[in-house]
């Protein structure tokens, strides 16, 4: 008798893509979950005076720039903790919130979203500030 090396072939060749095949699926299924991330930080400079960017008892506006919509950004100063200031829920790929600086000490403005890799931060020059309605002093 003599062997059909076709259908061997045939055989090994079906054998090889449903191990390729299953390979393929198990590792899409084991792919980690991107996580959502803040990327950009921005803080409206507002009208202020002085040799401060930043004065306390007056407000700005800090945006967050983000790549899921589904998850808060959570922001918080320097030393604070993630508790934070405030929280906002992203529309457009932005999270908006007010921040008014109560100290002089913090030296930055962090944004995160849960799950995240990584938080974002901005440098801040706060000064001691006096709120002149439309515009701060910040000395």
């Amino acid at each position: 008798m003599t062997r059909n090396n076709k259908a061997v072939n045939g055989v090994r060749i079906a054998a090889g893509a449903a191990v390729l095949g299953i390979a393929t699926s198990a590792s899409i299924l084991a792919a980690p979950t991107a996580s959502a991330t803040v990327t950009g930080i921005a803080i409206a400079p507002g009208l202020t005076l002085g040799i401060h960017a930043q004065g306390t008892g007056c407000s700005y506006t800090i945006t967050a720039t983000v790549d899921d919509n589904s998850k808060r950004v959570y922001f918080y100063e320097e030393g604070q903790g993630p508790s934070g200031f405030a929280d906002a829920q992203p529309v457009g790929g932005e999270a908006k919130v007010t921040w008014t600086p109560t100290s002089t000490k913090p030296t930055y403005i962090y944004a995160f979203q849960p799950g995240a890799t990584a938080q974002i931060r901005q440098p801040v020059d706060i000064g001691t500030g006096v709120n002149l309605g439309s515009a701060c002093l910040a000395y």
